[in-house]
């Protein structure tokens, strides 16, 4: 599966609207599935061996659709664009072979 299919297939749908004074019960299971990414990924930041833990397709997807939006602890931030950047890395001469 190239890197296309694996980000069309996880694309986070964000056209859920909330209107003032009203409840969406498919409002508040977005946010809480957001939470659960993003606690997943600080969790993963936080641990002493968090340069071996991947990050999940959903997770880049989230991160790629709303990561302005997220704020992050400094050290978690920091461990966070690493990991990235060693992913970017890796896939790319994955890429150079194939």
């Amino acid at each position: 599966m190239s890197t296309d299919d694996q980000t069309k297939s996880t694309n986070f749908k964000n056209n859920i609207l909330k209107f003032p004074g009203t409840t969406n019960p498919k409002v508040e299971e977005q946010q809480k599935e957001f939470a659960r990414v993003l606690g997943s990924l600080t969790i993963k930041m936080s641990k002493d061996d968090w340069n071996v833990h991947p990050i999940t397709h959903t997770e880049l997807s989230l991160l790629s659709n709303h990561g302005e939006t997220i704020e992050f602890a400094p050290l978690t931030a920091a461990r966070l664009n690493s990991v990235l950047a060693t992913s970017l890395i890796r896939n790319s001469f994955m890429e150079d072979f194939l």
